[in-house]
């Protein structure tokens, strides 16, 4: 879809400047969180005309949700949470936008003239290979793989699985995911240390049953693709330089270290490489930037619902049947919120809405923030109305169904085994 010049323009730079407002609201407190708020929902109301209609729909019901529930908590109470609604998602959006730019010097070469490889070997380094890239540069990875992999019309069922699962798996614990965003903002608190401990081995399980599962299909004519990770070491660096950061300061935000570091560690090592760095970043800006509207126009109305969900669990009271939040209420909500990314529900509305009912249970935010690492990565990869599998069912003639048999046994296996690790959780 080509954008309008000037609103994309206008949009990309609102984008910037919550990007860096987003820093240094987040790391020094000079600034308010609003400050990068506003500029992101001056971009999605810029944006508004190019998102798609589904996209639209969704976050319409998402306002309106969040705007019965703001009301009802002014008549109540007579007061609105509008730093929340306006600015709940700003730091989430800043990160978002950020990670964008290492897409400029971290995404996987086309190498059009490697050989084509095939097998045991060819399905390993594919599957490690989206896993890692898709981790960095996220959904455009898989697109990039899919189209060398593919024979021009379809994708095989085990090129399709590998490349769903492996990338869906990043989300328990990349942080340079959206998934990693939205727990951290849902669940503020939450360590990083702790998350990484968790989805680490959870993502290993998952890699480990792919291949399982690729290879009971016949490896042997696996066509995959021809993986180079030469270009993953800086981001690599900058993931460890963050971690780094965080343990010596916990008081540091991830986000905000992300929205600082991934932009500058982009542009410095652009300067390097490219003839016109200046050029290359401002292109960015203008159409890379731009390019997130759809996550951008749902992050914006999701923040409004939660605040409008947090408004009415106040006023009304509204609890669980449980009186604290474990490993076995963590297991329950995930198995709720797969349930939910099934049926179409954005992971990001589910995340939201299931922290503002789990708030008063005051949940341990490293155990709630692992359960929403695990339902974003096992929903991204079973349900056919996750944007990877709409995408990849509209370019490549897979069927929602076909996209659901292939991973619902997956998505079985990968709730069992998160469950027992929550219960291994200390707050478990």
């Amino acid at each position: 879809m080509r954008f309008r010049p000037l609103p994309a323009t206008l949009a990309g730079l609102a984008l910037a400047a919550c990007i860096g407002l987003g820093a240094v609201a987040s790391l020094t407190g000079a600034l308010p969180l609003l400050a990068a708020g506003l500029p992101a929902w001056l971009a999605g109301v810029i944006l508004w005309r190019d998102v798609p209609r589904r996209v639209r729909i969704q976050a319409g019901v998402l306002l309106a949700v969040g705007g019965l529930g703001l009301a009802v908590g002014f008549v109540a109470e007579g007061t609105v949470d509008w730093h929340t609604a306006l600015a709940g998602n700003a730091l989430l959006i800043a990160m978002l936008g950020a990670v964008s730019f290492l897409r400029l010097i971290a995404v996987p070469p086309t190498a059009e003239s490697a050989d084509v490889p095939q097998g045991k070997r060819s399905l390993f380094t594919t599957l490690a290979g989206v896993h890692l890239f898709g981790s960095v540069v996220n959904l455009p990875t898989v697109f990039i793989m899919a189209r060398r992999m593919s024979d021009g019309r379809t994708l095989s069922r085990q090129q399709a699985v590998t490349l769903v699962r492996g990338f869906g798996s990043a989300a328990f614990w990349s942080p340079f995911f959206a998934a990693m965003a939205a727990a951290l903002t849902y669940a503020p608190g939450a360590r990083l240390p702790m998350l990484l401990a968790f989805g680490v081995p959870l993502a290993l399980v998952a890699l480990l049953v792919t291949f399982r599962d690729v290879t009971a299909l016949d490896a042997g004519a696996f066509v995959g693709y021809p993986i180079n990770f030469s270009s993953l070491w800086l981001p690599g660096l900058l993931a460890l330089a963050i971690l780094l950061a965080h343990s010596w300061r916990p008081s540091l935000s991830v986000l905000g270290l992300i929205a600082l570091l991934a932009p500058t560690v982009t542009a410095a090592a652009l300067a390097v490489s490219d003839r016109r760095p200046a050029r290359t970043l401002a292109d960015h800006i203008r159409h890379g930037l731009p390019a997130m509207r759809g996550e951008l126009v749902l992050f914006l109305s999701a923040g409004v619902m939660a605040a409008g969900l947090m408004s009415l669990v106040t006023v009304t009271g509204l609890s669980l049947p449980f009186e604290q939040f474990g490993g076995l209420q963590a297991g329950l909500l995930l198995t709720v919120l797969v349930g939910l990314a099934i049926v179409g529900v954005h992971p990001v509305i589910g995340v939201a809405a299931a922290a503002a009912v789990v708030a008063p249970l005051d949940p341990n935010p490293s155990l709630l923030a692992s359960c929403f690492l695990a339902a974003w990565g096992i929903g991204v990869a079973v349900s056919p109305l996750s944007a990877l599998n709409l995408a990849l069912q509209g370019a490549y003639s897979l069927r929602p169904l076909q996209i659901l048999r292939w991973n619902g046994p997956y998505a079985a296996v990968m709730i069992a085994v998160a469950a027992g690790l929550f219960m291994l959780h200390p707050a478990g």
